[in-house]
């Protein structure tokens, strides 16, 4: 999924650039600044693990790879603002590695951030005001359910996104590469859940979308 200045238009980087200007201002003017401050140092370890996993990944051609996305994992802990924070961190960690080239850091920030945080939060609004509000109800559907689903969207998105820039034809990338993103499903779900369920067990204070006046189980400090 990671994406490289050979498979986007230069134009599409271009208003990539600019819309993601507005996305980081709603990020500023919306901020969990008090709740950041008591838990940064969580935020920035989460931060660092995604990008060891995102190193551990498998493709066969430029942008056709898989890897731990971790977008669900870090709406669910932290919010969407830092959600996205955090994968805009992670690509341009990226980018100073070499991996990325700079001018498509936003397209990336978008495909394996943006959409994704967007699609998890929207699961999650829907677990909350749809769903009987249960432990069980928020790992299954709001955790696991959530990040499988996310992932298979996101994964999907990026691969026609690449169909529309030219860099692969729409019968080579459905025959190579989007039949595989169910084997990305499960890791993702499965990794997602457990990292949450232990978090609610042990530490639910770290977990920002986990709330006992909901949820009939943990506590909060």
């Amino acid at each position: 999924m990671n994406l490289t200045l050979t498979l986007v238009p230069a134009t599409w980087t271009l208003i990539a650039d600019i819309l993601l200007l507005p996305v980081l201002f709603l990020i500023y003017y919306t901020f969990p600044s008090n709740w950041f401050s008591r838990h940064y140092n969580i935020f920035l370890a989460i931060c660092v693990g995604l990008v060891v996993l995102w190193s551990m990944k498998a493709g066969i051609r430029a942008g056709m790879e898989y890897h731990f996305l971790g977008a669900t994992l870090l709406t669910l802990m932290f919010g969407w603002q830092l959600a996205i924070l955090g994968v805009a961190i992670e690509v341009l960690v990226l980018v100073i590695v070499g991996d990325i080239q700079w001018q498509v850091f936003a397209v990336n920030v978008f495909l394996m951030g943006v959409i994704p945080v967007t699609v998890s939060s929207l699961i999650l609004l829907l677990v909350e005001h749809k769903l009987y509000n249960h432990f069980i109800t928020y790992f299954f559907v709001g955790a696991f359910a959530n990040a499988a689903l996310t992932v298979a969207i996101s994964v999907y998105i990026a691969a026609m996104f690449m169909v529309a820039g030219g860099a692969y034809s729409y019968e080579y990338m459905n025959y190579e590469y989007t039949p595989y993103i169910f084997l990305m499903i499960y890791p993702e779900a499965f990794l997602t859940g457990l990292v949450i369920i232990i978090l609610v067990v042990n530490f639910p204070q770290w977990v920002r979308s986990f709330d006992d006046n909901k949820y009939p189980y943990g506590s909060k400090d």
